[in-house]
């Protein structure tokens, strides 16, 4: 009864479709199981009619959600012009939008720097809003005929970089190399990867090569969040991925932080208990010098984006919502 009644809260606050939608359960297992907590907090609309224009930055990771969750907003608030006007192809446009001054609100995969919050702080005289919004836990996608279930990050470094930066002692171009035995002999690994200068490109190549340079032959296949047509017709390729759920054309690894320690999986208890080492945030960034000082309708957007059914919007599209915990911090780090 009690996990009837959680469902149909849930269900309650995504948006209106011309069918009955998919369960959250079956579309995005690891976002139900996190909206499914306890008291997790709801939205509380404003009162009294909201107007005016919201013009957020952001890039094409973030647009997944976005625009699920300004549907919703329009529901609440019809008076408001919710807009999507500045897209990015990559999470750097935002932040330079937010430090030159011509976005006021920028959604963004990448966090911004000590040297660019510096450079903020000097030129408004106040420090950015900053609050977490979402989870992305890369996977790591190979063939599923590949007999190995997981490698290390070192492993991975030495896949796609050149330079050994996570200390392993050898390029690996190869599956035996991977440790996959026979059926790796005479196999060269086909690395795949999204456009290089995509937010989840950057992301990997600080976690995993260091920040060090990539190989020379990754196969770049643009938009990465499906790669399962670039895995099912090569046995012999690697892809890394935002977090989603996958069908039987490929297989997800196990992650190891070093060797001989254990790998695990992005499953919830890895990726929410900190031990899947490849999990990144979605940042929201503000400019203002108080979350008060903000327009009315930005107020609006970030006390929906922080909610129940703000984040059932996030989880709809695959990406991982907040825990109860985090959403808790964030909206206490943007004062509420």
């Amino acid at each position: 009864m009690k996990n009837f009644m959680l469902m149909g809260l849930l269900l309650a606050g995504l948006p209106a479709y011309a069918a009955d939608p998919p369960s959250l359960a079956d579309v995005n297992p690891l976002g139900h199981q996190m909206l499914s907590a306890p008291a997790y907090p709801h939205y509380h609309p404003a009162p009294g009619p909201l107007t005016g224009r919201f013009v957020p930055a952001y890039s094409g990771t973030s647009e997944l959600f976005l625009q699920g969750v300004l549907n919703r907003l329009a529901q609440f608030h019809p008076g408001v012009a919710w807009t999507r006007e500045r897209r990015f192809d990559c999470s750097t446009g935002i932040l330079a939008s937010l430090l030159d001054g011509s976005a006021d609100l920028g959604i963004s995969s990448v966090p911004m720097t000590s040297a660019q919050r510096e450079a903020f702080t000097r030129r408004f005289g106040y420090p950015v809003l900053e609050a977490r919004i979402a989870l992305d836990a890369l996977q790591i996608l190979v063939h599923p005929d590949n007999p190995l279930d997981g490698l290390t990050v070192p492993q991975l470094d030495a896949i796609y970089g050149t330079e050994l930066r996570a200390g392993a002692l050898q390029p690996i171009r190869t599956w035996e190399e991977a440790g996959a035995g026979a059926w790796g002999a005479g196999r060269p690994i086909h690395a795949v990867a999204g456009a290089l200068h995509y937010g989840t490109s950057g992301f990997f190549r600080e976690a995993v090569l260091m920040g060090g340079p990539w190989r020379e032959d990754i196969r770049s296949i643009g938009w990465v969040e499906h790669p399962e047509e670039a895995l099912a017709g090569d046995p012999q390729a690697i892809a890394f991925s935002n977090h989603r759920p996958r069908d039987g054309r490929v297989k997800v690894l196990a992650i190891a932080r070093q060797t001989d320690e254990p790998c695990y999986p992005p499953l919830p208890r890895c990726i929410y208990g900190e031990n899947y080492p490849l999990v990144r945030f979605f940042f929201v960034y503000a400019n203002a010098p108080d979350i008060e000082d903000l327009p009315p309708v930005t107020r609006e957007f970030l006390n929906f984006l922080l909610s129940f059914e703000g984040q059932a919007e996030i989880a709809r599209t695959g990406s991982l919502p907040l825990d109860r915990t985090l959403l808790l911090r964030a909206r206490a780090r943007l004062g509420w």
